[in-house]
C-alpha cells in the first residue's frame, strides 16, 4: 500500500512537472513568437522606409544644374568659289579642271562634258587663264580673292568674338569647304553658320556651294548643325554697303561719270528657266525680271535686276544713267546666256557717246579674275579702243568695314535667334 501510495504520488509530481514543462514551454514559445512578430514587423517597416528612400533618391544625373547650361561655340563657314594655288599652267589645269567638273557649273551629258574638258578645255585653256591669272596676281599675297576674303574673316572675329569661329572654305581648290569643317570637329564646333558668298542665287554658285558642304559634313560621324545663310540680293545692308562703296568712286548720285554699268556675272539661260517650277512665266511673260514673284522667286536673272533696282535707288541715280549686263559667257557650259552681253554693252555704250563710264560687279563680293582681268583690264580696253576717255572699275565690298558689319547683320537676320547673341 505504501508502495502503491508512493508511486501514486511519483506519477502526480511528473504529471505537474510534465505540466510546468509544458506550460513552460508554451510560455517561451508565446514569448519568442512575439518577439520574432515584433522583429517581423520591424524588419517589414525597415523594408518600407528603405523601398522609400530608394524610390525618391534622386539619380546624381538629374541633381539641378549650378553653372549655367552648355552652350558651344558656333563655326561660320565663308564659303566662296575657290582660286588657283599659283599662276603656273600646272595649278591653273588643276583648278579649272575641279570648277568645271562639277554637274552644277556644267550641266551637260557627262559623256559630252568629258570629251568637252578632257579635249578641248584642259589641254589649251588653262594657259592662257594662267596669264590673265598672272595679271591680277599680288606679288606678296597671292591671289585677291583668297587675300580678300582672309581679311574680311579675320574682321569678322574681330566683331564677333570667342564664342564665334571663322573659317573660309573654297567650293575647289584651297582652303578647302571639307578642310573647315574638319577644322571646326577638332575645335568642338557643332552648330556651323554657312554663308555663301554669293548675293544672287544661282545652281552653279550657291547650289554647288551648297551641295558641297552637305556632301561634306555627311562624312563624319557625328553630323554637325548647318544654317545655311539664303540669297541676300534684297538685304538693305548688303545694297547699303555697295552703294557707298559706288558712290566712294562716282561721287553722289554718279555725279563723276556719265554712266553706270552694273555688270553681274552671267549663267546659261536654262538655269534661270529650270527656276520656274511652273514652266508658264520664265521667258513666257513679257520682262519677267521685272518684278520678284513666287514664280522667279529663284531666278538669277530677275534677283540681279532687284539687285540693281535697290542700289540705284539708294545712290539716288537716275533712270537711263545706269543699265545692267551679264559677263564671262562660257560656251563650254551652254551655248545660250542671258543677256544683255557686258563686253557687247561696253562697246556700244562708248559708240553712243558715253566718255567716262564706271563698271561695278555687285554679283561678286570679293574682287577675283572676273572682276580685275575681265572687267577692270579687257573690260577699259574695249571701252578705250571704241571712243570712250575715261573708265572705272568700282572695287568689290571685299572686307570694306561697313561691308563687314553688314555681314553680321545678315546672318543674325537669317539665323534662330540665340545664334548670335551679340
Amino acid at each position: 500500500a505504501f508502495v502503491g501510495a508512493a508511486g501514486c504520488a511519483d506519477a502526480r509530481r511528473v504529471r505537474r512537472a510534465g505540466a510546468t514543462s509544458v506550460s513552460l514551454s508554451v510560455s517561451a514559445r508565446s514569448r519568442g513568437g512575439a518577439r520574432a512578430a515584433r522583429m517581423s514587423t520591424e524588419v517589414a517597416k525597415s523594408a518600407v522606409v528603405a523601398g522609400a528612400a530608394a524610390e525618391v533618391r534622386p539619380m546624381r544625373e538629374l541633381a539641378a544644374e549650378s553653372a549655367p547650361p552648355f552652350r558651344g561655340r558656333v563655326g561660320i563657314v565663308l564659303v566662296n568659289i575657290g582660286t588657283p594655288a599659283s599662276t603656273s599652267v600646272r595649278d591653273v589645269r588643276a583648278y579649272l579642271r575641279e570648277f568645271l567638273g562639277d554637274d552644277r557649273v556644267v550641266d551637260i551629258p557627262k559623256l559630252i562634258k568629258a570629251l568637252l574638258l578632257n579635249l578641248v578645255v584642259l589641254p589649251f585653256r588653262p594657259k592662257k587663264s594662267a596669264e590673265a591669272y598672272a595679271r591680277i596676281w599680288d606679288s606678296e599675297r597671292g591671289s585677291p580673292l583668297l587675300f580678300h576674303s582672309e581679311d574680311l574673316a579675320n574682321k569678322l572675329r574681330a566683331l564677333l568674338g570667342e564664342r564665334y569661329c571663322v573659317e573660309l572654305g573654297m567650293q575647289f581648290g584651297e582652303p578647302s569647304v571639307y578642310g573647315a569643317l574638319e577644322r571646326f570637329r577638332r575645335s568642338g564646333v557643332d552648330h556651323i553658320v554657312v554663308v555663301p558668298m554669293f548675293p544672287q542665287y544661282a545652281s552653279s554658285t550657291t547650289g554647288s556651294a551648297a551641295e558641297i558642304v552637305y556632301k561634306e559634313a555627311a562624312k563624319v560621324y557625328s553630323t554637325p548643325y548647318l544654317h545655311m545663310i539664303p540669297a541676300f540680293y534684297d538685304h538693305k545692308e548688303y545694297i547699303s554697303a555697295y552703294a557707298s562703296v559706288i558712290e566712294r568712286a562716282t561721287g553722289p548720285r554718279c555725279a563723276r561719270v556719265d554712266h553706270l554699268l552694273m555688270s553681274f556675272h552671267g549663267v546659261p539661260q536654262t538655269h534661270c528657266t529650270r527656276t520656274d517650277e511652273s514652266g508658264a512665266y520664265c521667258q513666257k511673260v513679257p520682262e519677267c525680271c521685272a518684278r520678284i514673284t513666287q514664280f522667279n522667286r529663284n531666278c538669277y536673272r530677275a534677283q540681279c535686276f532687284a539687285s540693281a533696282r535697290r542700289i540705284a535707288a539708294q545712290l539716288g541715280v537716275p533712270e537711263g544713267k545706269y543699265s545692267v549686263a551679264f559677263q564671262s559667257r562660257l560656251d563650254a557650259a551652254g551655248p545660250k546666256w542671258i543677256t544683255p552681253y557686258t563686253d557687247e554693252t561696253i562697246v556700244s555704250l562708248a559708240r553712243r557717246g558715253i566718255k567716262k563710264l564706271a563698271v561695278v560687279v555687285p554679283s561678286f563680293t570679293t574682287d577675283c579674275l572676273e572682276t580685275l582681268e575681265e572687267i577692270g583690264l579687257e573690260g577699259r580696253d574695249e571701252f578705250l579702243e571704241n571712243g570712250g576717255e575715261e573708265y572705272t572699275l568700282v572695287e568689290c565690298l571685299n572686307s570694306d568695314d561697313a561691308w563687314a558689319k553688314g555681314l553680321v547683320k545678315i546672318m543674325k537676320d537669317s539665323c534662330p535667334l540665340d545664334t548670335f547673341d551679340l
